[in-house]
């Protein structure tokens, strides 16, 4: 077990998941106490039932981590999967003999891929805003896309009202997560004119969620809540710290109101 992963409290056989969670209960209340794991997972599915993932698919995941969402993604029947991510995936153990047949690609998400086949669903899970082009990702993604493929991802959506001295903090706090600011959405959502970065890229919005309660709000909670049994020693890990300037940034953007976390889905441009 990797040694974030068991300052969050992840539990069980490795490999494990790396994103943020979607810390909800299932009457949909906000619940920071769960499980790691549990809350990793639902943000997972959450991009699954999105895209209406099932076992006739071929599927290409951006950021697949440890491979953790291999094991998910192999309990919806799905077998033909690849991994792009910036390290190369590990192949769960229990993957051996089930006929799930993966490739990994070590590549960024926002540079040019190795000659693939194009592929029914691309789902990013809490990764994309690791690029350094938002824009060149998703064009990526919809030129992998069969005609009538479908897409998941989720990202942070900077407030469009911005002053120019918010955005020049924001863009600094940012940095100081390793995120981009040139990896994250900044267009309205109701912009008409001109075309969206979506459409510029081939790439068709169905549907908009907003997850900024469950999943900013929500790990911020939750690293609270897992403090108070950690130890000491554990408090003093950089890797701690490095949770713990995650939490306060998350925090820090629910309260000011200048990004939401968003999951967007829909199709290939016709």
């Amino acid at each position: 077990m990797d040694t974030q992963s068991r300052l969050l409290g992840a539990v069980g056989p490795a490999p494990h998941w790396s994103n943020l969670g979607a810390w909800i209960s299932e009457d949909n209340q906000l619940s920071s106490d769960q499980p790691y794991n549990e809350a990793a997972n639902r943000l997972a599915l959450l991009h699954a039932a999105a895209v209406g993932i099932n076992e006739r698919d071929s599927l290409l995941e951006l950021g697949a981590g440890a491979g953790a969402s291999l094991r998910l993604w192999a309990s919806h029947g799905v077998r033909n999967i690849i991994t792009i991510d910036q390290a190369l995936t590990t192949l769960p153990a229990e993957f051996k003999g089930l006929g799930v047949n993966h490739r990994g690609i070590q590549a960024d998400f926002d540079a040019p891929w190795s000659e693939l086949p194009l592929v029914d669903v691309i789902i990013a899970v809490d990764a994309l805003y690791h690029a350094r082009s938002f824009g060149s990702s998703l064009g990526n993604i919809a030129a992998q896309l069969t005609p009538q493929g479908r897409w998941a991802l989720s990202t942070l959506h900077i407030n469009t009202e911005l002053t120019r001295s918010q955005k020049a903090q924001l863009k600094t706090q940012l940095l100081a997560c390793g995120i981009a600011w040139s990896g994250v959405w900044h267009q309205s959502f109701s912009s008409v004119e001109p075309p969206s970065i979506f459409e510029n890229a081939g790439l068709a919005i169905q549907r908009i969620d907003d997850l900024t309660e469950s999943v900013l709000a929500g790990f911020a909670l939750a690293i609270a809540h897992r403090k108070q049994s950690l130890s000491l020693s554990d408090q003093l890990h950089p890797a701690w710290w490095k949770l713990s300037l995650t939490a306060r940034l998350c925090r820090s953007l629910v309260a000011s109101g200048k990004v939401r976390y968003v999951l967007i889905s829909g199709k290939k441009s016709a």
